[in-house]
């Protein structure tokens, strides 16, 4: 039987500083000052990221806007495969987060949330099971094969052993920020499903940051980071890993991979508090700070790319007179801008 090693990595000068950054960034995330209210917004804004950016990196063609109007719909709407899937991982992500937070993270809690995740999608044990089939990992572009995954009959020794190290190493107090992207590296790596592997791998991610209380994902998701640069997301990955898995050398040092994912987590930590600082400093004026209706406006166009003043005055519940007239201090004070003219007119939030 087949069993799993994680492989090496070096505790180097630029992983230090990078958990040392971290770590402050943090604290800084901690010591911030917001009413509940602004938390649930901005909340609501790294939900509508983490849904659309994850999905999209495995070829969801629905926008940021198709994203958001989805997620807030009241209505019943008509359901395809990319809307089932940018629900199911918003539902996934929130039972996590809110719900049910594991207090470990086992072979049940894997398989139950890959179940969340394809839920309505696929059918059979191609939910909430480990393949039983090979898979294969092919170039978009070309359609060749990059990446051979471990044979099916491997998987579940493989996956046990990854969760167990994981587990182990958690009560070692070994840092989330080290182990979060070894998981996300090995999971990844064995490719335990059919579909959903990297969708799963970026929520379990989360998991164990948060587990360890690293809860950046409240204000903004590493999913936006990984696909602002996906090239260099895959490269990360497969320049660590050979055509076959067979074939990659238990001693494979993935540093590489660490600094990559710690640096997308320090920019998502900068994004964070780049979200909250209009909450909890004084950069709008009073008349803003300590008006409801404008205060949310903001966060809506945080939330959305454009906005006509009809839909503006339809998602604020407000007359059309009131509407322009928020619109126009938005505008005066030079937090949105106008773009287009007549009746394409729309605005959109200064950045």
């Amino acid at each position: 039987m087949l069993e799993f090693k994680p492989h090496p990595y070096t505790f180097n000068s630029t992983v230090v500083n990078l958990i040392s950054e971290i770590s402050s960034l943090q604290g800084e995330l901690n010591s911030s000052v917001r009413a509940v209210k602004d938390d649930y917004q901005i909340s609501s804004l790294a939900n509508i990221d983490a849904v659309h950016y994850s999905t999209k990196i495995e070829g969801n063609k629905l926008t940021r806007d198709q994203v958001t109007k989805a997620l807030e719909s009241k209505s019943k709407i008509s359901l395809n495969h990319d809307l089932h899937e940018i629900l199911n991982y918003s539902k996934a992500r929130k039972y996590i987060l809110e719900n049910h937070f594991p207090k470990k993270i086992d072979i049940d809690f894997i398989l139950s949330i890959h179940s969340m995740l394809l839920e309505k999608i696929v059918r059979g044990k191609l939910k909430g099971h480990f393949r039983e089939a090979q898979n294969v990992i092919k170039d978009s572009k070309s359609g060749s094969i990059v990446y051979l995954p471990p044979e099916a009959q491997d998987v579940l020794p493989l996956m046990k052993g990854l969760l167990n190290y994981i587990q182990k190493s958690l009560i070692e107090k070994v840092s989330p920020l080290i182990l979060a992207p070894i998981f996300h590296y090995e999971f990844v790596t064995i490719h335990p499903f059919m579909d959903g592997n990297g969708r799963l791998a970026r929520l379990i991610t989360n998991t164990i940051l948060t587990s360890g209380g690293f809860d950046v994902q409240k204000y903004a998701a590493i999913e936006k980071q990984h696909e602002k640069n996906r090239s260099l997301y895959y490269q990360s990955l497969r320049s660590l890993q050979a055509q076959n898995y067979y074939d990659i050398s238990i001693h494979q040092n993935i540093t590489s991979w660490i600094v990559y994912w710690l640096e997308c987590l320090k920019e998502t930590y900068k994004e964070a508090l780049s979200r909250i600082s209009p909450f909890s400093q004084e950069i709008y004026s009073e008349e803003l700070i300590h008006n409801d209706r404008l205060t949310k406006a903001i966060s809506l166009f945080k939330r959305h790319i454009t906005i006509k003043a009809a839909d503006y005055a339809v998602m604020m519940g407000l007359e059309r007179t009131q509407a322009v007239s928020d619109l126009n201090i938005l505008l005066g004070k030079k937090i949105i801008e106008k773009i287009g003219g007549g009746r394409s007119t729309a605005y959109r939030i200064i950045k």
